[in-house]
């Protein structure tokens, strides 16, 4: 007998846990797409179809933002949109907009767009980045190996060679970031 290919989706719509997080999803993506003309208006620049920024829970539209400047327009817009939600037989009795900031420092790459920065912090061990760091890159490649030909591969695939970049800055030095900021600062004065 052999085995008939399932959706991912489909999968983890038999598992209890998994049933309840697809099903929020949907919500979510509904809610998105319903708000979305109303929000092109007010914001033409916020897509709020794009992963991350909807969250519906227990009846409450989380909005969030990646930044501040039009957080209150869609304040002021939280009754049109919850008349728009209505009309299309959505459940949503408040909406909570919020700016949910990068997890990453970002500095500037070369080529203008931003990568992370993986300088340790002062005071930080090099040894400790180093792990961390490792553990970061063993993560991305496993999930960019486990789904190659979607956006969350894509962009796991981007994450290891972001992280494996920055591991290699930290193992090519050899020293802490103090050592390094020391030569630095001899050098400079040396110079001057």
């Amino acid at each position: 007998m052999n085995p008939t290919a399932r959706r991912a989706d489909q999968i983890l719509a038999d598992a209890p846990l998994a049933a309840n997080l697809m099903a929020r999803l949907a919500a979510a993506r509904a809610a998105a797409r319903c708000i979305a003309p109303v929000c092109a208006e007010i914001a033409p620049d916020f897509d709020p179809l794009q992963p991350g920024c909807c969250d519906l829970r227990d009846h409450v539209l989380r909005i969030w933002l990646s930044s501040p400047a039009h957080t209150s327009k869609l304040r002021q817009a939280t009754p049109r949109l919850l008349a728009r939600l209505r009309d299309h037989g959505l459940e949503v009795s408040e909406i909570k907009v919020g700016v949910q900031l990068g997890t990453l420092r970002e500095a500037p790459r070369d080529d203008g767009r931003k990568s992370a920065d993986f300088t340790p912090k002062e005071g930080a061990s090099s040894v400790a980045m180093v792990k961390r760091y490792s553990a970061a890159l063993e993560f991305s490649r496993k999930l960019a190996l486990t789904f190659p030909e979607s956006g969350l591969g894509r962009a796991a695939a981007r994450m290891a060679r972001e992280v494996g970049a920055g591991l290699a800055r930290m193992r090519e030095s050899n020293q802490s970031f103090d050592e390094q900021n020391r030569k630095e600062k001899n050098a400079k004065a040396q110079g001057t």
